[in-house]
């Protein structure tokens, strides 16, 4: 009984000394483990950002499809208005999620945010292609509301040139 033990015991012993020689050998690669594979995560933040970018230019479009311009510029309520559309979009990037990669839905408010006090800039450097969207009075209200190279937190305006 006692060399029946032994011999098992030492057969286990030269199973786990052949794994480990087997793992120092080189570490094996996972099926599927590519560049592309590897780079779909950090891909992933940009993508992110794009649709968090992507969601105020589409709030703002349905904004000016259902109220035109605005009466009254100065009140911010735009602003108002594309923030708590940006905050519904997060809510629904969170919850078809599950909760699962709020890193994603986090990169998404930081673009809505950014984009939301900075969307003049492009309409600035873009003129020709806001007033094919929203018209030439909506351009017009952007242009004496802001300045070029600036940001727009409600009604104060912060230029950087």
């Amino acid at each position: 009984m006692i060399e029946e033990q032994k011999s098992a015991f030492q057969s286990r012993v030269e199973r786990i000394n052949a794994r480990a020689e087997e793992a120092s050998k080189g570490t094996s690669r996972r099926s599927g483990d590519t560049i592309w594979h590897r780079l779909s995560y950090p891909i992933s933040f940009i993508g992110a950002f794009l649709l968090g970018v992507g969601a105020v230019f589409l709030s703002r479009y349905i904004q000016f499809q259902m109220i035109g311009v605005p009466g009254d510029p100065k009140a911010g309520s735009q602003d108002l208005i594309s923030i708590v559309l940006a905050m519904a979009a997060i809510f629904l990037i969170s919850f078809l999620l599950n909760g699962r990669q709020k890193e994603f839905a986090r990169t998404s408010a930081l673009a809505m945010m950014a984009t939301t006090f900075t969307f003049h800039n492009a309409v600035w450097a873009y003129p020709d292609s806001f007033e094919q969207v929203y018209g030439p009075d909506w351009v017009e209200m952007v242009k004496n509301q802001t300045e070029p190279s600036s940001i727009r937190l409600f009604s104060i305006v912060i230029a950087f040139n």
